[in-house]
């Protein structure tokens, strides 16, 4: 009830919901998921997505089971597609302590979801944009991100601690564990990483759009007076 009440409290303040993140508040992830029953005392480990094959759940089940926190992650697959019986049955199968949850999320809810999150995997092997990969670490959640050829995602790590071989559970379980084991590198990169998605916010990418513009004009215009005109950089 006090994080909503502060989160409503920086919202009428204007703040964007996804620029909001876990430092705004007096309080550790461990606290947060204190007020949500389910996931209290549990690592949880998140990917927000449909449920479909190039999407890679699969991958972060099995990177669970490996893991050396295997006993106290909580998986959290916000999304809904037709691969979630096949998901359901894969952790049962590898024995994973904690049935996954399968959930899709409205704003609120996945914000709340966000703050309670340790860890925020980008499993997908073909991705040509990133939204809620970008939404994740804007509020401070560390990402570990497959540097499938085929996804562009990748490009938004910080260094390679957030980066795991594409298709490589074991991998992925050692950059989870990584990061689960250092908890203060986890909190210092949080910070860098919504520092970092501020370049991607709206008002920030609609000054880049319009300063394209404006170039093409000015180049166009350049180039019809018989003027040869270099962008500008």
């Amino acid at each position: 009830a006090i994080r909503r009440e502060k989160l409503a409290a920086l919202q009428a303040e204007g703040r964007d919901p996804f620029q909001i993140t876990k430092f705004d508040f007096d309080a550790d992830s461990a606290a947060i998921k204190a007020n949500y029953e389910a996931y209290e005392g549990k690592i949880v480990i998140t990917m927000v997505g449909r449920l479909a094959r190039e999407k890679r759940q699969d991958l972060i089940i099995r990177a669970a089971a490996k893991s050396q926190y295997a006993d106290q992650i909580q998986l959290v697959f916000a999304g809904k597609g037709p691969l979630q019986k096949e998901y359901e049955r894969l952790s049962q199968r590898i024995g994973l302590k904690h049935r996954p949850a399968f959930v899709y999320y409205n704003q609120e809810q996945l914000i709340d979801l966000l703050a309670q999150t340790d860890v925020y995997v980008h499993a997908s092997d073909m991705e040509s944009e990133a939204i809620a990969c970008i939404e994740a670490f804007a509020t401070g959640v560390v990402p570990v991100i497959s540097n499938s050829e085929l996804s562009a995602t990748k490009s938004f790590a910080l260094d390679n601690r957030s980066l795991f071989e594409a298709g490589d559970a074991q991998d992925l379980a050692n950059k989870i564990d990584y990061w689960l084991n250092h908890p203060q590198d986890r909190k210092i990169m949080g910070k860098r990483y919504a520092n970092e998605a501020k370049k991607y916010s709206l008002e920030r990418s609609v000054e880049s759009f319009v300063a394209m513009c404006e170039d093409m004009l000015r180049l166009q215009s350049g180039m019809a007076m018989g003027y040869e005109i270099s962008p500008q950089l």
